[in-house]
């Protein structure tokens, strides 16, 4: 978007899943999503500069509009947090990250 602004008539959603429900009730509907959200029913993915989005752009370096997903703690995680962290980092939570779409920790490190 080079710093600019979005039309003043565009919608601005709260994340992801809300984004792909509008553009799929909507016919004249236009959004990004993240890849989990790309099967969402109603939309059609279009590709740019002749690239469609998949797993395998993003971790060939091929697509320019991946970004990776952060955690941030204060400190050190522990409790919850750190069960949390050890979860969707370890293999069961990288086996749900890859089932919905994303690209799993291991594949970008690879």
């Amino acid at each position: 978007m080079k710093k600019r602004d979005y039309a003043g008539g565009s919608q601005k959603m709260a994340g992801h899943e809300q984004i792909a429900a509008e553009v799929g009730k909507n016919p004249n509907g236009v959004g990004y999503v993240g890849l989990a959200y790309m099967k969402a029913g109603g939309i059609k993915v279009l590709p740019i500069d002749g690239q469609m989005p998949s797993q395998q752009a993003v971790i060939a370096k091929t697509w320019p509009y991946a970004r990776p997903t952060f955690y941030y703690t204060n400190g050190e995680p522990s409790g919850l947090a750190k069960q949390f962290v050890d979860f969707t980092t370890g293999p069961d939570g990288q086996r749900i990250v890859n089932r919905v779409g994303f690209v799993p920790i291991r594949a970008m490190k690879e």
